[in-house]
């Protein structure tokens, strides 16, 4: 295989989106399991929804082939041509999900094949461009963590360090800790202390009840 170029399956002719391929080589390649193969150990099949709606079984067996290759990454590029597409879109994937493969979405026909240039493109480039870049010092990271719970903004994040110390700390703080911390209205103070305090499930919150129930039985 000619890994400096997409390998297009032959019979992928006609498909138009090919004439919107620009920016890398591509060429038709005879007996591929998928549509696209866009990297060593990387494979695409293209389905639009409306053919996918007039021909249902014809990705199952593709999908079903292309697992069968062994491609280290399978994706499932999806073209979005109908309105009415909540109930194919569940379908679909719920197959990428069966056949363990990554479901992509284009809206137009271009925007289709600037993905598959893209997926060319970074073939080779590690994870660590869309990754979230986290500042390595210690109030950065507790930041990060505390400004989930809203409205809790990074001025109110130093303020409990400060006057708290570690996340630990915070967590086991009670209320009057935290009211103690100025700045931090009544809102502010009753949402994390519902985060670190309150069951993250409802059997959870039944099962503690229940116990606590337990425990307040009068002895014999």
């Amino acid at each position: 295989m000619n890994l400096q170029r997409i390998l297009v399956n032959e019979r992928q002719q006609g498909n138009p989106v090919l004439k919107l391929v620009r920016n890398v080589p591509w060429k038709f390649e005879k007996d591929l399991s998928v549509d696209y193969v866009v990297g060593a150990k990387a494979g695409a099949l293209f389905i639009s929804i409306r053919y996918h709606l007039l021909k249902p079984q014809y990705l199952e067996r593709r999908l079903s082939e292309m697992r069968a290759a062994e491609w280290r990454l399978r994706v499932l590029l999806c073209l979005v041509d109908i309105e009415d597409n909540s109930k194919p879109l569940h379908d679909l994937n719920l197959l990428a999900i069966k056949y363990e493969c990554t479901l992509v979405l284009a809206h137009s026909q271009r925007e289709a094949a600037r993905l598959l240039e893209c997926f060319k493109a970074y073939e080779t480039n590690s994870a660590a461009a869309i990754k979230e870049k986290v500042d390595k010092d210690y109030l950065s990271r507790l930041t990060d963590v505390l400004t989930t719970v809203k409205p809790l903004n990074r001025t109110d994040v130093a303020t409990l360090s400060r006057n708290l110390g570690s996340f630990r700390d915070i967590c086991n703080a009670d209320l009057s800790q935290l009211r103690d911390c100025s700045g931090l209205g009544d809102k502010k103070v009753a949402n994390l202390h519902d985060v670190f305090t309150k069951p993250f499930s409802e059997a959870a919150r039944r099962n503690r009840t229940a116990k606590k129930r337990k425990r307040d039985l009068p002895r014999r």
